[in-house]
């Protein structure tokens, strides 16, 4: 059996309950708030990346005050 086919299956068997074959809705809970958190995280990233592109000091100043130096720090090296 192939590793394609296997690993296929397994996810089958993952997210399809065998018996009723409805989805289970606990995997797709995480994958909807999972994608969620990441694309807010990407729309914050490009928020920071045009403050810093369009060099607006004032409202990065702004935002280090109010979220403070760690957090920001941690998404600019994470960015660069």
């Amino acid at each position: 059996m192939p590793l394609t086919y296997r690993l296929i299956s397994g996810l089958y068997r993952l997210l399809i309950h065998s018996q009723t074959r409805e989805p289970r809705r606990g995997v797709f809970a995480l994958l909807y708030y999972g994608i969620g958190c990441f694309i807010a995280g990407f729309v914050a990233n490009m928020i920071l990346l045009c403050l810093e592109a369009y060099n607006l000091p004032f409202a990065r100043d702004f935002l280090y005050a109010r979220l403070g130096d760690p957090l920001l720090s941690a998404l600019e090296s994470a960015l660069f």
